[in-house]
C-alpha cells in the first residue's frame, strides 16, 4: 500500500492534521496514519494529489519511498527523470544545514540516473523530510495547487476561505454528495464545497446576503440553490442533504433578536441525531447537545476565539 506525506503550514495544527485524515477516509476508510508536528503520513489507497487539492492547510506533499540514514545509500524507486531537484524539509527541533545535504545526495543521485538537477520546473522532486524521530525520502513529480474559488462580494468578519475548506474536509462529503449551509451568508463554505466537486445548498433568511451568496457563485460558475428562508427550512430538504457545515453568525454579522446562544440550540435540535454537522461560533456558547463533538480552538484576536465542532 502506497505511503504519502504531508507537510503542514503551521497554521492550526490538530485542525490540519485531522483535514488531511478526513479527506483520506472519506475515499479509504482504511487509511492507516501517523503523526509528527507539522507532519503526516498516510498508507492509503489515495493517491495524495487527491488529497493535497482539497487541503486547506497542506503546504508539500508527495509519495514516501522510504527512511535513511546515510545519504549515500539512499534508494527512490522511481523511473529515471529527465531532470530532477532535492529540497530538505528540516521539521526536528535541531538546526541542520540542508544545502549540504542536498548538494550530496544531488550528485548521487545524478550519478544514479544520469540526469541532470534543475532548480527550475524539474520533472522530479527529492524531498528529504528530517523530524526528531525519523528522517523520510519522498518525492513528488508534479505541485498541487487547490482550485481557489474567486470571491466578488465581501462581507466584514465573515469565515476565512481555508477555514471554510477544511471545514467542508471536516465533514468528510466526496464530489458528488451535497452540503447545506443553513446561514450562508455571503457563500463562503457554498463556494470552497463547489470548488471541490461537491453541490450545495444554501439558505439565509436576509434576502441581501442570498442575492450576495448568488452572485458569487455564478462568478465562478456554480450554480448552488440558495434559498432565502429561516434556518428550519432544512427540515424541508434534510433528505436531500449529505452534512450541513456552517457558521453561526453572531454579535454584528447576526440580525436575528434572538441571542446566538439559542439559535445553536434550536438550530441543532431540528437536526437528525445521525446528520454529520461541522459548526463553527464564537467561544462561550457551547450547548449541551454537542457535548460529546469533537471541538477545536480557534483563535483570532484577544476579544475572539472561536469554535469548531464536528459531529
Amino acid at each position: 500500500m502506497p505511503q504519502n506525506f504531508f507537510v503542514l503550514s503551521g497554521e492550526q495544527l490538530e485542525l490540519a492534521k485531522d483535514e488531511v485524515i478526513s479527506i483520506s477516509n472519506s475515499y479509504d476508510p482504511d487509511t492507516e496514519y501517523r503523526s509528527e508536528p507539522r507532519l503526516v503520513v498516510t498508507k492509503s489507497a489515495v493517491p495524495f494529489e487527491k488529497i493535497a487539492a482539497r487541503a486547506a492547510f497542506v503546504r508539500v506533499a508527495g509519495n514516501i519511498s522510504g527512511t535513511f540514514d546515510d545519504v549515500d545509500r539512499i534508494e527512490l524507486q522511481v523511473p529515471r527523470p529527465d531532470t530532477f531537484a532535492c529540497r530538505t524539509i528540516n521539521l526536528s527541533s535541531k538546526k541542520v544545514d540542508g544545502t549540504v545535504l542536498e548538494r550530496k545526495a544531488g550528485e548521487i543521485l545524478g550519478k544514479k540516473w544520469g540526469s541532470k538537477v534543475s532548480l527550475f520546473s524539474p520533472s522530479l522532486m527529492v524531498y528529504f523530510i528530517l523530524t526528531d524521530t525519523s528522517r523520510y525520502v519522498g518525492y513528488s513529480d508534479m505541485p498541487v495547487e487547490p482550485k481557489r474559488p474567486e470571491k466578488i462580494f465581501k462581507y466584514p468578519h465573515e469565515l476565512e476561505s481555508k477555514l471554510a475548506r477544511c471545514m467542508v474536509n471536516l465533514s468528510g462529503l466526496k464530489e458528488g454528495q451535497t452540503l447545506c449551509d443553513p446561514f450562508c451568508g455571503t457563500g463562503t463554505i457554498l463556494l470552497e464545497a463547489e470548488s471541490m466537486g461537491i453541490r450545495s445548498v444554501g439558505i439565509d433568511f436576509d434576502k441581501k446576503m442570498c442575492d450576495i451568496s448568488e452572485k458569487n457563485l455564478a462568478q465562478n460558475g456554480y450554480e448552488s440553490r440558495i434559498i432565502n428562508s429561516t434556518f428550519d427550512y432544512i427540515q424541508k430538504i434534510q433528505g436531500d442533504i449529505d452534512a450541513v457545515v456552517t457558521d453561526v453568525p453572531y454579535g454584528t454579522a447576526s440580525r436575528s433578536s434572538t441571542a446566538p446562544k439559542k439559535i445553536i440550540q434550536d438550530f441543532v435540535s431540528i437536526l437528525p441525531k445521525k446528520m454529520r454537522l461541522v459548526m463553527v461560533y464564537k467561544k462561550g456558547m457551547d450547548i449541551d447537545e454537542l457535548d460529546k463533538a469533537k471541538k477545536y480552538e480557534v483563535y483570532r484576536h484577544k476579544s475572539l476565539t472561536r469554535m469548531i465542532v464536528v459531529r
